[in-house]
């Protein structure tokens, strides 16, 4: 799950919600500060790359065509 401070996935063994990557800027006890239940990191934790060209083109072009969202 992409949010607007990580990227959330599950580990693989107790199947439990953790933070894979932090958005530039954020910190894991952000994340933890702003969800609504315990969340643990990956052992891994890194920093979400940017989006590409052909991401940001299929966000602005097919998710949000008229940029009520992601803005242009």
């Amino acid at each position: 799950m992409i949010t607007d401070l990580a990227v959330l996935g599950y580990h693989d063994e107790t199947r439990r919600m953790e933070v894979l990557s932090l958005h530039p800027g954020v910190t894991l006890e952000d994340v933890q500060e702003k969800t609504g239940f315990e969340i643990g990191a990956a052992d891994e934790l890194t920093e979400t790359p940017a989006p590409g060209e052909q991401e940001l083109d299929v966000l602005r072009n097919e998710v949000d065509p008229h940029g009520y969202v992601i803005g242009r």
